[in-house]
């Protein structure tokens, strides 16, 4: 009797669909980049995590019978979503896990609807993890400072697609985990008309208004109550003395010169894919740079812009040369070749 296959389990051809398996992007982009985040997180959920004990603590207040007294105390400064997402899983053990592969997860998403090719997905993802952006999230205590302004590239890609309803909604869900996420609001000057960013702004402030209402109504709400001061190091430091109080008054002028600045960056770059970034990285850089205090932590949301960024310049580089050779009168005509793809 003649033997079809292999007796050596090992040297038996791989069927077709651990082939396919294989060759999918769960095996290729995911694992990878979602195993180095696990193994990481691994190592971090004893640590200490910061304030995500505190933003715990107030989740399960939120969560409980007392919830409209949630902003009572005016250094809460979380949206409600991240004190929901923290009261809920309450392990920061948990936590590691949930926030470091979720940090990852949003990022290959970006990257995915950015169009990046699979092994720079899996690149920028594995830096990413080196760099400390997943640890980060979570040892900082504060992982909004990521997801805000990643939230923000999602609103301008849905923006470019002509999407008001869904911009404008990430960006005020963003604002449910910070109050800052507000200021994503320029990525909506990147739709395609104005009475479309218009549309989107207004379902921003309704998220908005829909998060915080219950607190405002139900209880006592005094977030805005709250004054930071002055700390050493910072670039206002130098122009005011240390100490000096900035209180939300001053914190309105701050974000006005943050979305000024973004607002015309996106009027002028509205035409390419990298106004979804850069958009929001002017926007946090100018808040960081009039920011009263200097928190570490505040640099992970330039960090994630920045590999976000480097992902869609591999993708779509600016300054790509193209030939293009004017028509002439009397030129002979020939047939002309196939245009390239256009990049944006």
């Amino acid at each position: 009797m003649t033997q079809t296959g292999s007796t050596i389990p090992l040297s038996e051809p791989i069927s077709p669909t651990v082939r396919d398996v294989l060759r999918s992007p769960l095996a290729r982009v995911w694992l990878p980049v979602l195993a180095a985040a696990g193994a990481v997180a691994t190592l971090d959920r004893h640590s200490d995590p910061g304030d995500l004990l505190y933003f715990v603590h107030q989740g399960e207040r939120l969560l409980s019978a007392r919830w409209a007294e949630t902003f009572a105390d005016p250094t809460l400064q979380s949206g409600p979503l991240q004190l929901v997402l923290a009261g809920a899983v309450r392990s920061t053990e948990a936590l590691a896990f949930v926030i470091e592969l979720g940090v990852a997860v949003l990022l290959l998403v970006v990257l995915g609807r950015l169009r990046v090719p699979a092994r720079w997905q899996v690149a920028v993802g594995l830096a990413a993890v080196a760099a400390g952006l997943t640890h980060g999230a979570f040892v900082d205590g504060h992982p909004a400072e990521v997801v805000t302004p990643v939230s923000w590239v999602l609103a301008g890609l849905e923006a470019r697609r002509g999407r008001a309803v869904r911009a404008g909604a990430l960006v005020g869900l963003s604002a449910g985990f910070e109050l800052w996420g507000v200021l994503g609001a320029t990525v909506l000057l990147l739709l395609p008309r104005l009475r479309d960013a218009v549309k989107g702004l207004a379902v921003e402030v309704a998220v908005v208004v829909l998060l915080l209402t219950p607190f405002v109504l139900g209880g006592e709400f005094r977030m805005f109550d709250y004054e930071w001061r002055v700390a050493e190091g910072t670039l206002l430091s130098a122009v005011v003395p240390e100490g000096t109080h900035f209180g939300w008054p001053l914190r309105l002028l701050q974000a006005s010169v943050a979305c000024g600045l973004g607002a015309g960056l996106a009027l002028w770059l509205r035409r390419s894919v990298h106004a979804v970034w850069l958009v929001p990285l002017a926007v946090v850089i100018a808040r960081l740079a009039l920011d009263p205090v200097g928190y570490g932590w505040y640099w992970l949301e330039a960090e994630a812009l920045a590999l976000i960024g480097a992902g869609a310049l591999i993708t779509a580089p600016p300054l790509r040369a193209r030939a293009v050779r004017p028509a002439t009168a009397g030129a002979q005509h020939r047939p002309a070749a196939p245009p390239p793809p256009a990049r944006s």
